[in-house]
């Protein structure tokens, strides 16, 4: 029946939707029409997570040398995080996977190789769309810290409208491996969505609360009158605008709130472990406070990692190194803090993030020797 509204309920109509990104499913679609089952499920997951502990490393090392390389490494292997969301269903390890293949190229690409590297880059950005669309403000960012990185020798006029052209023109390419999907959603919701339609919803959710994750109250979902998808996402885009406009400053805090609970603590990969255990409700509960200890203390660990690495790559590391690793890990923190935020978001972009611990851990190794 295609991808149909029963991805919420059961119970739903088979109408066509767009309200959650097509590609993981898609992806286990693929694997279930080749004969896999739950196990290759668990296996995807499995190496997707495995993949990105030579991803790291190569990052860390492009940057700071093969011993903040071994470090990261070893921190993406050990991160609590990672081992439990590789026993999830969440889209972050492919995604994390296919952002670092992405942008891999570009790291080690000569002078000469940097048209073919960013081709790849924006494809492989637009591919991982179809996953979760903030590959696409990660584009943008990248072009724009790119361009102003390789045309500073022009004036800073010239030199600001470079990196946007380069911005737009990333993103733009970015957008081609979307246009089978923003076809079939022309056709069949009668608009050309690029990725989904649940934007109105996220920036609504943001906008009131804690800016986390929450159902949509009674009086503010927009169901008065049949709307089609499209129609019912932009109503409550315009009532999220409508809320932030009538408190801007309360909004801009709820930002911060939203950043920091994006970036500053770990548990849903503990939560989504426990929701699964199969165990009495005693042993249950030990399970799951030991997970979400074990998940929050590590991540503290290394986020203090992490703001060392940051700090040494951006006084020391070349132009194009410093927009690979920043650049993702920028735009996931501005989209979350428009949008609502998570603390598993920041798993998207692990391959950057524990690179950067890595070039910590290595500086502290130096510093102690």
């Amino acid at each position: 029946m295609g991808y149909t509204l029963r991805i919420l309920s059961e119970a739903n109509k088979p109408h066509p939707t767009a309200f959650y990104p097509v590609g993981f499913p898609a992806v286990l679609a693929a694997i279930r029409w080749l004969g896999g089952g739950l196990l290759a499920d668990r296996w995807l997951q499995v190496l997707a997570s495995l993949g990105n502990v030579p991803l790291s490393y190569l990052f860390a090392r492009r940057g700071y040398g093969r011993a903040a390389g071994r470090a990261a490494a070893w921190a993406t292997a050990l991160w609590p995080g990672g081992i439990l969301l590789s026993a999830t269903w969440l889209a972050e390890p492919v995604f994390a996977l296919g952002l670092g293949l992405s942008l891999l190229p570009l790291a080690y690409a000569r002078r000469k190789q940097r048209p073919l590297a960013l081709t790849i880059a924006a494809l492989g950005l637009g591919a991982l769309a179809y996953l979760r669309s903030s590959s696409l403000p990660i584009a943008a960012l990248l072009g724009a810290a790119l361009g102003y990185d390789w045309f500073r020798r022009l004036p800073w006029p010239r030199r600001a409208l470079a990196a946007a052209a380069l911005a737009a023109g990333l993103t733009a390419l970015a957008c081609v491996p979307l246009a089978p999907w923003a076809w079939r959603n022309q056709r069949v919701l009668g608009a050309p969505v690029l990725v989904s339609t649940n934007g109105g919803v996220n920036l609504l959710l943001g906008a009131r609360g804690d800016g986390s994750f929450a159902t949509i109250a009674p009086d503010e979902a927009c169901k008065n009158t049949p709307m089609r998808e499209v129609a019912r996402d932009a109503c409550y885009q315009r009532r999220a605008l409508v809320l932030i406009a009538s408190d801007p400053l309360t909004w801009l805090a709820r930002g911060l709130l939203k950043f920091a609970h994006t970036y500053g603590h770990e548990s849903a990969p503990a939560q989504c472990f426990s929701e699964g255990l199969q165990l009495p409700e005693e042993r249950a509960t030990a399970w799951r406070l030991w997970a979400l200890g074990v998940c929050r203390l590590g991540w503290l660990v290394l986020l203090a990692a992490i703001v060392v690495g940051a700090s040494v790559v951006a006084r020391g590391a070349p132009g194009t190194m410093r927009a690979v690793l920043f650049a993702p890990v920028v735009a996931i923190a501005v989209l979350h803090s428009v949008y609502l935020g998570g603390d598993r978001y920041h798993a998207a972009v692990a391959p950057m993030l524990l690179a950067l611990a890595g070039v910590g851990i290595a500086k502290w190794r130096r510093k102690q020797s």
